[in-house]
């Protein structure tokens, strides 16, 4: 047999594998080492192909598919430091616990190590940032290498799902000649394999019941939830008569629900909240939310006087504040299954809800008053975002401040759509390509990125699959030429000619060129009513819609809007 058909056997019969453990989605970075891997994958009729010549761009386009299809994807590269370039995204995969199957391929082992070209060290490059590397053996064409190869692209798919979800990598080393034979099929093998739930026993259920009926609670709810997800954490803080604060990710606000005990706006309310409400019982469910005035009066809380219980899907013990009392590992929602349907848990006294929706109605009056004026500012074009998604439309909101204004800002809405975003490193890596990623998943829908000006920058490289696939994405830009988180921060404090160039890092960028060098469409928006009518109007592929604005400004309107706050909530208290 020859080298040629010896390849090609073993790695048509590796990404048998892959088809067996139901992967569709491949993401390609084309090179030469790559070459048999590639192209027996774009030929491979089963899984749709996409191709992203900027490795880094690759990584994060993969991490949106990813998201949106909430399914393994795979992520091809040559050797050398084409893999390098995904580490950005296999980071964020592995805090964000996504599943991706990145695929290496590299000089065989008698290169390696001697100063052949594009030839260095692969093994474990990411470290521990993957869940699981496997040094793939040299092709052979054996019937038990054959089963080998088959084997490893079955569990590595499982092993990447399995919860916590996260990365994998595979590194290929491949001998010349690298033209696979492309008349070779694969042989099919047929392989079950059955996966359960980790859940509590009944009598840990009634235990928890027990704890938790007619007691003054609180559910906090993080990470990133689908509606379905989101509905189900609702009906069990109805059952219980508690409120819930929760991440924009977690798509409480965003599913649908007008349920009394979603608490809109929470980051604004909770550190004007008065001492004695403070709860019994503190439920969190993931990560803990975006809201860093959230954690602080979470650490507030006298810990004598309020039990906390952590649900911990992933085994990780990620609980930042380390006050949990009571730790629960098993799925969530299976457990808030088996506690609806199997305990006869007893709501709280409703005075309890009845008194966050009085602050809540506050802050809501409050914001209503303020914005009637309709001016253009970064606050309200992200909060007309939110309102204008169609329903079971697709919105991917950028780090620094676009999450925040959702955050503080949003309201429960009638319709749902789904709300993503990259927030297991919270950086600004890679988020023009995650949404173009997650536009790919569901191109049918409307798919939106809100986002700041270094991010797109950051990122400009990622258009490019826009422009490729003629993908349906609608960027809303929010240009404050700099980086407008750090006009909220300390930094704000030092001089302009310190400030500036370190902080502030204006751009000067004119993001109509931008849109023309993709082929998008750029409209320069002037007013909130342009904002809602541009958003409202059908889009084929893609275009910036960019609001101008001033750091300070956003500054001063979120220093006025807490004045306000803090004064009626200290009238409320005097009444």
């Amino acid at each position: 047999m020859s080298h040629q058909e010896t390849m090609t056997r073993y790695l048509l019969q590796f990404i048998q594998g892959l088809l067996a453990s139901h992967v569709t989605s491949a993401v390609i970075s084309p090179g030469s080492r790559s070459t048999p891997l590639a192209l027996l994958l774009h030929r491979e009729p089963a899984i749709t192909t996409y191709i992203a010549v900027d490795e880094r761009s690759a990584g994060f386009f993969a991490l949106g598919l990813s998201k949106a299809q909430q399914k393994p994807v795979v992520l091809l590269c040559t050797s050398g430091t084409a893999a390098a370039n995904y580490y950005p995204a296999i980071c964020e995969a592995q805090e964000s616990q996504l599943p991706l199957i990145v695929l290496t391929t590299d000089r065989p082992h008698e290169l390696r190590q001697v100063g052949a070209p594009q030839a260095m060290d692969q093994l474990n490059l990411f470290q521990g940032h993957v869940k699981l590397f496997v040094e793939m053996a040299l092709p052979e064409a054996s019937p038990t290498m054959l089963n080998y190869a088959y084997w490893q692209g079955l569990r590595t798919v499982q092993r990447a799902a399995q919860v916590p979800a996260g990365p994998v990598h595979l590194n290929f080393p491949l001998r010349e000649p690298l033209l696979p034979d492309l008349t070779l099929g694969a042989t099919p093998i047929a392989k079950q394999i059955f996966q359960g739930e980790q859940r509590l026993s009944r009598s840990e259920l009634t235990s928890l019941a027990d704890a938790w009926s007619n007691k003054r609670g609180v559910l906090i709810v993080g990470g990133s939830q689908t509606t379905h997800e989101a509905l189900n954490f609702i009906q069990l803080a109805e059952t219980l008569g508690w409120p819930i604060l929760s991440d924009p990710l977690a798509n409480i606000l965003t599913c649908g629900s007008q349920s009394s005990t979603i608490i809109a706006s929470g980051d604004l309310l909770i550190q004007e909240l008065p001492t004695d409400m403070q709860p019994e019982i503190i439920l969190q469910f993931g990560l803990l939310p975006l809201s860093k005035n959230l954690m602080l009066w979470l650490s507030q809380l006298e810990p004598s006087q309020t039990e906390r219980y952590f649900i911990d899907e992933s085994g990780q013990w990620q609980d930042q504040l380390k006050q949990a009392q009571t730790i629960i590992q098993g799925s969530q929602q299976a457990l808030i299954a088996d506690l609806v349907s199997k305990t006869n848990i007893m709501p709280t006294d409703p005075a309890w809800l009845a008194s966050w929706k009085v602050y809540e109605k506050l802050v809501q009056d409050i914001l209503a008053t303020d914005w009637q004026k309709g001016r253009l500012t970064e606050a309200q074009a992200s909060l007309l975002v939110h309102q204008k998604m169609a329903p079971n439309g697709q919105l991917f909101v950028a780090n620094s401040m676009p999450i925040r204004y959702l955050d503080r800002y949003m309201t429960p809405r009638h319709t749902p759509y789904q709300l993503y975003g990259n927030r297991g490193i919270n950086g600004i890596d890679g988020v023009v390509s995650t949404a173009l990623g997650m536009t790919a998943a569901n191109p049918n829908c409307q798919n939106v990125l809100l986002v700041g000006d270094l991010t797109l920058y950051h990122d400009m490289n990622g258009l490019l699959q826009g422009k490729k696939y003629q993908l349906p994405l609608t960027i809303v830009l929010l240009n404050n030429n700099g980086g407008g988180i750090f006009s909220f921060l300390s930094q704000n404090q030092l001089e302009k000619q310190d400030f500036e160039p370190l902080f502030g890092t204006p751009l000067d960028l004119d993001f109509a060129l931008v849109a023309q060098l993709y082929e998008g469409n750029h409209h320069l928006v002037k007013s909130l009513p342009q904002l809602s009518e541009l958003l409202e109007s059908p889009t084929e592929g893609l275009r910036i819609l960019e609001v101008q604005t001033q750091r300070q400004d956003n500054v001063q309107e979120l220093q006025a809007l807490s004045r306000k706050i803090r004064r009626q909530f200290e009238a409320q208290d005097e009444a």
